[in-house]
């Protein structure tokens, strides 16, 4: 009985997470009837690696921006910037500024209207270099795990502000909105684009969801390893609680110096109990790879799921796990 209550809440949780991912304008669909909002759509992540060493280094996104009036109601957006010394061991950052930094303000006229469905777009990028000034840093200050945090905040025309304080999770991390208005643009070392690419076996080593007699929490076996750009890499296709109808989609992490970070994400596509269940690493645990030799034969995902109880499946923690995927 527990086993198909389960299946009927996240069945309805993916009908959701589903629904959200179709027409142009689905702002008009979520919020019709209700008070309106605005999001700024992530379009495409260009870099948000730091390579140490490289000059040229920068973060740089495309982003979109929707409300009630195809856009029509943008204002503008401010950019800040928050810095995290996350090697505490390597570089000198006692001179950082570790507060959100103001970086600029974008104008509506910076956006330009993208005939794929009339809405306003722009390119936003900002130089490792700005960063470093920003924060009151120089290039040997930083080490790889080291982040800027980069957030947005949209402006209206009738005076209201969006950012990602008040984003509901649906908006920040469904597949269609992915609006997080911030964005982590890591200090990274140089990995191969083939380092950790291919066909692996996918082992569980910890972890299992605390609610509704689940055992397991993923689908172990062969699974196919991408590389999304630069450090990031994603596992195609990972099956979460098969137990309950195996919701698959997309995992993704990160190589940086040896460790394995893997940013906020919904795993199986986007499943819960009225809001998606969360995972995200912490920055004191981490997973690990070989980075001293040309070695991806093991790497290991360590990462806090269900964070926060971000599922809302009642009586429900999170809880650690770390996965082992050991190539094939």
């Amino acid at each position: 009985m527990k086993n198909k209550i389960l299946i009927t809440i996240f069945g309805f949780a993916m009908m959701f997470f589903t629904s959200c991912q179709e027409g142009d304008n689905i702002v008009d669909e979520v919020i019709d009837g209700q008070t309106t909002g605005a999001v700024l759509r992530t379009i495409e992540i260009i870099s948000s690696d730091l390579p140490i060493g490289n000059e040229e280094a920068a973060f740089s996104v495309i982003i979109e921006a929707q409300d009630e009036q195809n856009g029509g109601l943008l204002d503008s957006v401010d950019v800040f910037v928050t810095f995290s010394d996350n090697s505490q061991d390597s570089g000198d950052s006692s001179n950082a500024i570790t507060d959100e930094v103001f970086v600029r303000t974008i104008p509506a006229s910076d956006f330009a209207v993208d005939p794929s469905n009339n809405l306003p777009r722009t390119t936003v990028t900002i130089p490792l270099t700005e960063f470093l000034s920003l924060v009151n840093l120089q290039p040997d200050d930083i080490f790889g795990g080291d982040v800027f945090q980069v957030r947005f905040e949209l402006k209206l025309t009738d005076g209201r502000v969006f950012s990602d304080y008040n984003a509901s999770g649906n908006i920040a991390n469904s597949a269609y909105f992915n609006s997080p208005f911030s964005y982590a643009s890591t200090v990274t070392c140089d990995v191969p684009e083939e380092f950790g690419v291919g066909t692996y076996n996918l082992e569980i080593i910890e972890g299992v969801f605390p609610l509704f007699g689940a055992t397991i929490d993923w689908v172990e076996g062969p699974v196919e390893i991408i590389n999304t750009g630069g450090t990031k890499r994603q596992i195609v296709e990972a099956c979460y609680l098969p137990e309950f109808g195996s919701f698959c989609g997309p995992l993704e992490f990160q190589l940086i110096c040896g460790n394995v970070f893997m940013p906020e994400q919904a795993p199986g596509g986007g499943v819960g109990c009225g809001s998606a269940i969360l995972l995200e690493t912490s920055l004191d645990d981490q997973g690990s790879y070989d980075p001293t030799a040309v070695d991806d034969s093991v790497i290991t995902l360590v990462f806090i799921n269900n964070k926060d109880n971000s599922g809302g499946c009642g009586g429900g923690t999170e809880y650690r796990s770390e996965l082992r995927l050991t190539k094939i």
